[in-house]
């Protein structure tokens, strides 16, 4: 079945009220809540932009794929490239354990990054 979980994405984004930013972008109370719940069973192609471009993701980062019973050999299709492992990345929690040098030197790598891309 494939499927979206935006979840891992907010988590490593650092957004604890999904609903909130959905609806701050436009989506009804009634879509926000689907689509943060992981409860989307069906999704338009602008409302699929719409979410890559407020979260600066792509959908490959939040389709899921999980292979029914009757594939045999889920890895033999290109769908597998889709099967997520289930760690979450929460950046904050990550950061915690680690001294202010440390940190002072992923701030440096983020800064990096971001001019990079020409943030």
């Amino acid at each position: 079945m494939l499927r979206m979980n935006l979840k891992p994405v907010f988590a490593a984004k650092g957004i604890d009220k999904p609903n909130g930013l959905l609806r701050k972008n436009g989506f009804t109370a009634v879509s926000a809540s689907d689509i943060a719940r992981g409860k989307v069973r069906s999704i338009r192609l602008d409302t699929l932009e719409k979410l890559c471009l407020i979260l600066n993701c792509t959908p490959h980062d939040f389709l899921e794929w999980e292979p029914g019973k009757d594939i045999s050999q889920p890895k033999d299709f290109e769908l597998s490239k889709l099967i997520k492992e289930k760690e979450v990345v929460v950046l904050s929690e990550e950061l915690r354990g680690l001294s202010l040098a440390q940190i002072e030197e992923v701030h440096k790598f983020v800064q990096d990054k971001k001019r990079e891309k020409g943030l």
